[in-house]
């Protein structure tokens, strides 16, 4: 994961919230801010006490909405924090990210929208899906298309 490529992504967005398992088992989601960064990972800014000390895995979010959802663009990942027990420097390793930006022309939008839809429509039906959506609706315990 190009750490340097994603930290430019998220410095675009104007909103960015990491997401992790606290020890309760409960999710817990914090609004953070980037930091530097290096090939180690992206170190964030985060008001003390709301990161516990240690590592665990993590998710990030950085997303910017418009009005409509026209012109939305939302980059995901997943990774290791690490929370440093005695400075609180947290820095979060990134190991995957996926990025979605919607046209911010409304008719460019729409169309992509259809097509995407379309195109995922065709492969649920090359791997069987309605069929199998239709079995389960009776009862039969057939197995997962693909599975």
């Amino acid at each position: 994961m190009a750490v340097a490529r994603l930290a430019r992504r998220l410095e675009r967005l104007p909103h960015r919230l990491l997401a992790y398992r606290q020890a309760d088992g409960y999710p817990s989601v914090v609004p953070v801010a980037l930091g530097r960064h290096d090939d180690h990972g992206l170190r964030l800014v985060v008001p003390p006490g709301l990161l516990p000390p240690g590592g665990r895995r993590a998710g990030l979010l950085g997303h910017a909405y418009r009005p409509q959802l026209i012109g939305l663009e939302a980059v995901t990942t997943t990774g290791w924090l690490e929370v440093a027990p005695d400075t609180g420097v947290a820095v979060y390793a990134p190991h995957t990210a996926k990025r979605y930006r919607a046209p911010a022309n409304k008719t460019a939008l729409l169309l992509k929208n259809g097509l995407l839809a379309k195109v995922g429509l065709r492969r649920a039906r090359r791997q069987g899906v309605p069929e199998h959506l239709a079995d389960l609706a009776a009862g039969s315990a057939a197995p997962a298309p693909g599975a």
